[in-house]
């Protein structure tokens, strides 16, 4: 035993520049010479900010984000940290990531079913590539007996729907019949006391479209019978509900609950991510993104903003590509286009539920879970074919030959029942767009992966084609994926791409290369631009609602810590900005606002949300006034209008109603001192607090007037168009009435049942063009009219709040039924003139 020839070397301590880690990386086979451009800035940049607690690293679809990743990954390693982890959404997409650190010779260990691949791990040696639900499941391991120092989050951008699975408790007929039913009939009683009876039997038909939301009183006063049915049908011991439930046991009341189609669903109503350990505690974490154009998805999910963000300018995964809208095509792009394809083109069909899947069976049908993978493969190898996904955006690569054509049905949604349900039925449409977009960019990169790949995308149904014929819609997505569209656009529209045979003719000209093509695609990819006023509402909107994403996530942390104080107060300082830039948003936001007042015991403020709540969400959301306190009992039940001023006058602080008037003053005070779009938000808010429904259907749907007024009690409408920003005198050109001719067509169809009172165009004194042909029903009101029914109001709030509290009660019933409030008569007091004239 020789021991002078023990510890003479001591071992060089290993690098953790990310850059000089990938250099001292064996040259195995397959491996590549050099990191991208862009690989090497975001490493460059990361690595000088490795210190920092929440760095964002967003590189385009197919810029080779996992190298960079599996490098920071290694280089935290390096550094010293335990218990290194890098999440994937997917199992798939941990063997993909796990190929490509044995490509480049990266030691690792993985993670699925609750198994280690090896023990390089355990024995701190190696980081961990694992799932997002194996982190984030209620009973983890790797939580509990690995908490990570350091945590890699690959596809941050949808994450939101990742993490929500993890909080989501589903019960449905056909897996939990028995556990279902007694659900269901604990809840009958409180869908008889909202009035929805019948919408609620139809929302346990499996055949019938209807959800019932189950309002937070009724929730939170039956939690413990609920909490007591799943414990007795052995919840702890279920395969999958365990793991959910382990989350949700202690926090029934901080949750929301739907019915729909067979289904239950408790789940909270913003993530709490704020709450868990992963977050709270000091741990270095990375996201790993593709290019966002709106950071609200990522701050629902992770419930902050990044310290830093990463962004190198790069074109790494600026794939071409040809998208051609099948809604111009004569029968579209459906099975019977693409039984004919497959026969000499290999082509992926992405469609966003089993539902849809089923008219697709002929050309593919989608593989089982368990052979999905298999599958998969040997379609990757094959020479032709249909290979259909379902609800899948992220992790499947078909680069280059594997694939080049991919026919796309329906907007991408999650499985989340709630999130169907804001976007189905409270027309959310704002807070769906951000998400549909993510989703879209991880879609369109599937088999289109690098700066040299190319592909056709085919786009089959209404739902989708109408959302990218959407300029606002469009300002979500990457840059470049917005310019092919308008490519795309402009293609079929110059050569009347409108038959089967022209699209497959097309198709081939752009595969094979042709240089024509070529030439035009590099031209235009520089030039293509976006509406720019569509641009410019979506850049003004950002940062409030990125404020009010901020405030979801605080006010869940602390509902999550049962402390609905906080949580009320975090909502309350942007419920009302939210609903000037997203009436539905701000809806939902008074919705839980409401619910946090009543955990306080605060029934007076809880009544005056709910009610803002069901203004600005209209028929797709129903609540129950909280109990009338005793005093309240011999007042008579007021109209809309009196309740709005009664839930603004109800509050016994003095500087708690300063406050509220205060905010409601600014909001006023935009109808005649703000541009056309914060005057449609100063309309809307004189609308609710008038007693109507009031919403902005162009900003929240993108289509329909300006600003609508409905009328509940006597269904009625009342449509704005601002034009506040024309010269005066004013000429209302031939465009402008016919946008009052669409919005007309768009209250007939949309509320059918409400009479119209007429399309007010709201801007200076003029005349309508000699061109234009105004309907009877259109009339030019001045804002100064409106600004005079503003005062008027904020005059009469003034003077009842001087009245005790009884009397006021007496005054504001008797007030708000007097006729001249009716909204006809509102109407009239705006002297409108007849557009015609």
């Amino acid at each position: 035993m020789d021991f002078s020839k023990l510890g003479s070397a001591k071992k060089a301590q290993a690098p953790t520049d990310p850059i000089r880690i990938f250099e001292t990386l064996p040259s195995l086979s397959g491996t590549f010479n050099d990191l991208w451009r862009g690989q090497d800035k975001a490493l460059t940049e990361w690595h000088a900010a490795r210190d920092r607690q929440d760095v964002l690293v967003s590189l385009n679809t197919g810029a080779g984000k996992t190298i960079v990743g599996l490098l920071i990954a290694q280089s935290l390693v390096n550094e010293g940290l335990q218990n290194v982890l890098y999440v994937c959404s997917t199992i798939d997409l941990v063997r993909q990531t796990a190929e490509e650190a044995d490509r480049i010779g990266i030691d690792h260990s993985t993670r699925v079913r609750k198994g280690f691949s090896n023990d390089l791990f355990e024995t701190g040696k190696a980081f961990c590539i694992t799932t997002y639900a194996a982190l984030f499941n209620g009973h983890s391991a790797l939580r509990n007996r690995f908490f990570p120092q350091a945590i890699i989050f690959d596809d941050a951008h949808v994450a939101e729907s990742l993490l929500r699975d993890a909080f989501t408790l589903r019960v449905d007929v056909y897996d939990h019949e028995e556990l279902f039913k007694e659900i269901a009939e604990l809840f009958k009683p409180h869908f008889h006391e909202l009035g929805i009876a019948g919408r609620f039997r139809d929302a346990l038909d499996l055949s019938r479209h209807s959800t019932a939301f189950v309002a937070p009183h009724g929730l939170y006063e039956r939690s413990e019978r609920l909490l007591e049915i799943l414990l007795r049908h052995g919840i702890k011991d279920h395969d999958e509900l365990t793991y959910p439930f382990a989350w949700l046991e202690d926090q029934i009341n901080a949750c929301a609950a739907v019915f729909t189609r067979g289904a239950f669903e408790l789940t909270p109503p913003f993530l709490p991510s704020l709450a868990l350990d992963i977050f709270q505690q000091k741990v270095r974490r990375v996201y790993l993104s593709a290019t966002l154009q709106s950071q609200t998805e990522f701050i629902r999910a992770f419930g902050r903003k990044p310290d830093v963000t990463v962004t190198p300018s790069n074109d790494a995964g600026n794939g071409e590509r040809l998208i051609v809208s099948g809604r111009k095509v004569k029968n579209g792009f459906g099975p019977g286009f693409a039984e004919k394809l497959v026969e000499t083109q290999k082509v992926v069909i992405a469609v966003p539920d089993y539902e849809r899947a089923k008219a697709w069976a002929k050309v593919a049908e989608p593989p089982a879970r368990e052979d999905f993978s298999e599958q998969l493969d040997a379609f990757r190898k094959g020479d032709e074919g249909a290979f259909t996904l379902v609800s899948r955006v992220d992790g499947i690569d078909l680069p280059h030959d594997t694939c080049r054509i991919m026919i796309m049905e329906g907007l991408p949604s999650g499985s989340s029942l709630l999130e169907r349900y804001q976007w189905e039925f409270l027309r959310m449409n704002n807070v769906h767009a951000v998400r549909v977009a993510n989703r879209l960019a991880q879609l369109f990169g599937r088999i289109n992966r690098g700066r040299n790949d190319y592909g056709a995308f085919l786009i089959q149904g209404d739902d989708l084609d109408k959302w990218l014929g959407n300029d606002r819609n469009l300002a979500l997505l990457p840059p470049l994926l917005q310019k092919q569209v308008l490519i795309g656009r402009e293609v079929q529209e110059a050569f009347g791409i409108d038959s089967h045979k022209q699209a497959i003719a097309l198709i081939e000209r752009v595969l094979g290369r042709d240089e024509g093509w070529l030439d035009y695609y590099q031209r235009e990819v520089k030039l293509a631009e976006l509406d720019q006023d569509q641009l410019a509402r979506h850049n003004a909107a950002e940062p409030f609602m990125v404020a009010a994403a901020l405030s979801e996530a605080k006010y869940a942390a602390a509902m999550w810590r049962d402390d609905p104080t906080s949580a009320r107060r975090e909502l309350e300082k942007t419920v009302d900005t939210t609903a000037q830039h997203d009436t539905p948003l701000g809806g939902w936001h008074a919705l839980w606002l409401g619910a946090a007042f009543e955990r306080e015991g605060d029934k007076d403020a809880a009544r005056a949300a709910y009610g803002q709540a069901m203004r600005r969400l209209g028929n797709g959301m129903t609540l129950p006034w909280p109990m009338r306190s005793t005093s309240d009992k011999a007042i008579p039940e007021m109209n809309a209008f009196g309740r709005s001023l009664q839930g603004l006058l109800c509050y016994s602080n003095g500087n708690k109603f300063e406050e509220e008037v205060k905010m409601i003053v600014q909001a006023l005070a935009l109808i005649d001192q703000g541009h056309p779009r914060q005057a449609e938000a100063g309309v809307r808010a004189l609308g609710e607090l008038l007693g109507f429904t009031a919403t902005r259907p162009d900003n929240d749907g993108d289509t329909g007037p300006d600003v609508l007024w409905r009328d509940e009690a006597k269904p009625r409408q009342l449509g704005f168009e601002l034009k506040t920003d024309k010269n005066d005198p004013a000429t209302y050109f031939k465009k402008d009435i016919s946008q009052g001719h669409d919005h007309l067509e768009w209250m007939i169809q949309t509320y059918p049942d409400y009479d119209i009172i007429g399309v007010a165009f709201v801007g200076p004194a003029g005349k309508a063009h000699a061109q234009s042909n105004p309907s009877a029903v259109m009339r030019l009101c001045l804002p100064s009219a409106l600004a005079a029914l503003r005062d008027e109001l904020l005059a009469l709030i003034e003077d009842l709040r001087k009245r005790t509290p009884m009397e006021r009660l007496i005054a504001i019933g008797k007030e708000t039924e007097d006729g001249r409030w009716d909204i006809e008569a509102i109407f009239n007091r705006l002297n409108p003139i007849p557009m015609s004239k």
